[in-house]
């Protein structure tokens, strides 16, 4: 018996038991949606986790209060974190006009607000304070008008600078945002700057933001908050160097004696992409395992649902041997029948599995991403089930006594 003549007797098989083909097929459905529900959302979060943070370049590193990733990684030590002092405009002064290793000193500070131009109103925008050399340390290719400027920085001007989506839902009906007004909380702003089209990353549109001089920030906003200095190193081969200076730089400002830890975080994409990896690897590990165990209970419902075929079908194996089949034929006619059994709920569950992340992803924050890898894996999984599981049964029915089997009622 080839291949194709098994798989087709097999799914003859099948469809004479519909009610049994489903309870059989729903175990491996629901293990295999599982694994592929968890490894895409898994696979978005790591790509766009990587996206946003190489988006600022690799030779990019940032000093902050507090890493927000601590809490993950040492909480004792993020709970400490919470006393460090104000990171300020004139730390990042200081560090700019000292450091030697380093190309551009930025600051940035961040929140969230609702846009108000002529009647129209744009809910929960990226309100962005930076200094004026922003552009040089985030791509932001303009479409029309120009980026903010030192003068604008030094005398609070109230001008923004926003992204493609705010632009076209502020001001649909006008061809042209530039030089008109729009409102950030209780104070006006004037538009100098559109950027072009930055797309979207696994679903998180990039086009959503306003830049704004962060001192005008400040008065919006009011200057409590923490800001995070952006520092890019004047060489990449001396990256390093340029971090080592930075926290030197940083220690004698805050008078640190020797042994007294830093009162900063120090973050680059190195440090982020490795703490995201470890992290991934601890979700894989015990969530993967998890949901693979209703994979086993799948096998095992599987192999029980084919020892009862072989029950009922033992007199059609006493047939098949009177009229010549041999022992290894009717042992691949059902082992057969199990791994198409198997494999075939392992299409719905991926089927399922992708439709559940895109569902996840459509109503939540998380990014998804199909790995190509997880459906290969999907499928050899069930594969592997449908062969584990369907030995006995199979072997049990090539067992089978020819005299004996025809007997059977």
């Amino acid at each position: 018996m080839n291949l194709g003549e098994g798989i087709k007797i097999a799914l003859t098989s099948l469809r004479s038991h519909k009610l049994r083909t489903f309870l059989t097929l729903l175990g491996n459905i629901v293990g295999t949606m599982s694994v592929i529900a968890v490894v895409s959302l898994i696979y978005g979060a790591d790509r766009y986790a990587r996206g946003v943070v190489l988006n600022e370049g690799t030779d990019v590193f940032t000093l902050r209060r507090f890493s927000d990733l601590q809490f993950l990684t040492d909480f004792d030590a993020f709970l400490e974190s919470l006393n460090n002092p104000d990171l300020t405009l004139a730390d990042r002064d200081y560090l700019a006009d000292h450091m030697q290793q380093a190309r551009v000193v930025d600051a940035a500070v961040s929140n969230r607000a609702d846009l108000r131009a002529g009647g129209v109103r744009y809910r929960s925008a990226s309100v962005r304070g930076r200094t004026a050399v922003y552009p040089l340390i985030e791509d932001m290719p303009l479409a029309a008008g120009r980026h903010l400027t030192r003068q604008d920085v030094m005398t609070s001007r109230q001008v923004a600078v926003i992204g493609w989506e705010v632009a076209h839902e502020l001001y649909r009906r006008n061809a042209d945002p530039i030089g008109r007004e729009m409102k950030i909380g209780k104070r006006h702003f004037r538009v100098i700057g559109v950027v072009a089209d930055r797309g979207t990353v696994l679903g998180s549109n990039r086009n959503q933001f306003v830049v704004v001089p962060i001192t005008a920030y400040q008065k919006v906003f009011g200057s409590g908050e923490s800001v995070r200095i952006k520092i890019a190193a004047a060489d990449l081969t001396r990256f390093d160097q340029a971090k080592d200076e930075a926290a030197f730089l940083m220690r004698m400002r805050h008078r640190l004696r020797p042994l007294e830890s830093d009162d900063f975080t120090i973050e680059s994409a190195d440090q982020l992409l490795s703490i995201w990896s470890d992290i991934s690897k601890v979700v894989y590990s015990a969530l993967v395992p998890l949901v693979g165990i209703s994979l086993v209970v799948g096998g095992i419902v599987l192999m029980n649902i084919m020892l009862v075929s072989v029950t009922e079908r033992t007199r059609e194996v006493g047939v098949r041997k009177a009229l010549g089949a041999t022992r290894a034929a009717v042992l691949w006619q059902f082992l057969v029948e199990a791994i198409t059994l198997s494999m075939v709920g392992g299409i719905f569950g991926i089927a399922i599995g992708v439709g559940l992340a895109l569902a996840v992803s459509a109503v939540s924050p998380l990014p998804f991403a199909v790995a190509g890898w997880s459906l290969a894996l999907g499928l050899a999984v069930t594969f592997l089930i449908g062969g584990i599981f369907g030995t006995y049964p199979a072997w049990k029915a090539a067992g089978l006594d020819p005299v004996e089997a025809l007997r059977h009622e």
